[in-house]
C-alpha cells in the first residue's frame, strides 16, 4: 500500500510564535519578582548599614581600651553620615592648640542610597538637640553620653519600619531592633 504525503515535512523544534510566548511569560515573571524585591533589598541595605555602624562603635571602643585614650564617633545629621575622630591626649601633645592640629578627622561614611539617619535618643537627662553629636569612648571603654539609640530608616519602607541601633553606655554592647525603641534608660524594666 502506498502512502501519500504532502510535500511539506514537519521540522523538529519550536515555531517563532511559541518562542515569543515563552519569552513573554519569562519576562513577565522576572518583572514581577524584581518589583517585589524592593522591600527586601531596602531592608537588607538598612540592616547592613546599622551593623556597619555597630561594628564601627565596637571597633572604636576596643581601640580606646587598647590605646588607653578617648576615641570619638561624630554623627552628623546634616551630612547624613558618621566619622571617626582621634584626638591626641594631653600627655601626647601638651599644648591645646597643637592638639587640635594633631587631631585626626576621618572621612564621613556615606549612607547607601535611600538610607536616612533619622533620630538619636539619649537617656532622660540628655535631651539636647543638635545636628552633630559626638559619642566618645573613654580609655576604660565607657561611652559618653551614657548610652543611646540611633534610628535609621529607608525611604522605600514605611517610616516606623526602620532599624534602631542601641548601645549601652557602660558595657558598650550593641543591639539591633526593628522599628523605633526608646533609649535604655527611658524604657521600663519589663522590656529587659
Amino acid at each position: 500500500m502506498t502512502e501519500w504525503h504532502s510535500g511539506r515535512r514537519r521540522a523538529n523544534g519550536f515555531t517563532f510564535i511559541e518562542m515569543m510566548v515563552v519569552i513573554f511569560v519569562l519576562s513577565l515573571t522576572a518583572a514581577l519578582v524584581v518589583s517585589n524585591l524592593d522591600g527586601i533589598t531596602a531592608r537588607t541595605t538598612l540592616s547592613s548599614t546599622g551593623h556597619n555602624l555597630g561594628n564601627r562603635l565596637m571597633f572604636l571602643r576596643d581601640i580606646a581600651i587598647v590605646q588607653g585614650r578617648e576615641m570619638t564617633l561624630e554623627v552628623n545629621f546634616d551630612e547624613q553620615g558618621w566619622r571617626w575622630i582621634d584626638r591626641p591626649g594631653a600627655t601626647e601633645v601638651p599644648d591645646e592648640r597643637d592638639r587640635e592640629d594633631e587631631t585626626f578627622y576621618g572621612n564621613y561614611i556615606e549612607l547607601p542610597d535611600g538610607v536616612i539617619l533619622d533620630e538619636i535618643a539619649f537617656g532622660r537627662n540628655e535631651t539636647e538637640s543638635s545636628d552633630v553629636y559626638e559619642l566618645t569612648f573613654s580609655e576604660t571603654g565607657e561611652l559618653f553620653p551614657s548610652g543611646f539609640v540611633l534610628y535609621l530608616r529607608h525611604e522605600a519602607l514605611p517610616e516606623n519600619d526602620g532599624l534602631s541601633v542601641e548601645i549601652s553606655g557602660l558595657t558598650g554592647i550593641v543591639s539591633y531592633h526593628r522599628g523605633r525603641i526608646d533609649a535604655e534608660e527611658v524604657r521600663p524594666e519589663s522590656d529587659f
